[in-house]
């Protein structure tokens, strides 16, 4: 008698507390899943966060080397302008030197007429 009035009496709690397990392991998955989709969301998030920076630094990179060439350019052109200025002025001074050196020395002291005639020309 006692064990069947104790089968009435614990069967509710046995069932009570399977569903308590079967609750709590439900609520145990859905926090599992809940989880693993705000990783994928947060690692999808870094990683187009990522991509963007990525992108921006290439993009300035690239800016960056556009003005470093822009102004390679201008320095070459510079160059080339002072260099042939130099070769100006180096065949100017080698057309003097000549013309100098054609000058008749009549023993003067100081600068002759010509002399200063050839200086005046620069």
């Amino acid at each position: 008698m006692i064990p069947a009035w104790l089968m009435k009496a614990v069967t509710p709690l046995i069932v009570l507390g399977a569903m308590v397990v079967a609750a709590l392991l439900l609520g145990w998955l859905a926090l599992r899943t809940v989880d693993g989709i705000a990783d994928k969301a947060r690692a999808s998030a870094v990683a187009e966060r990522d991509a963007h920076w990525t992108a921006e630094i290439a993009r300035s990179e690239e800016a960056k080397a556009t003005f470093i060439a822009e102004k390679l350019k201008e320095t070459m052109a510079a160059e080339a302008a002072a260099r042939s200025e130099v070769a100006a002025y180096a065949a100017q001074l080698a057309e003097m030197e000549a013309e100098n050196a054609a000058l008749p020395d009549g023993g003067a002291c100081g600068l002759g007429r010509d002399r200063v005639r050839l200086l005046n020309r620069q």
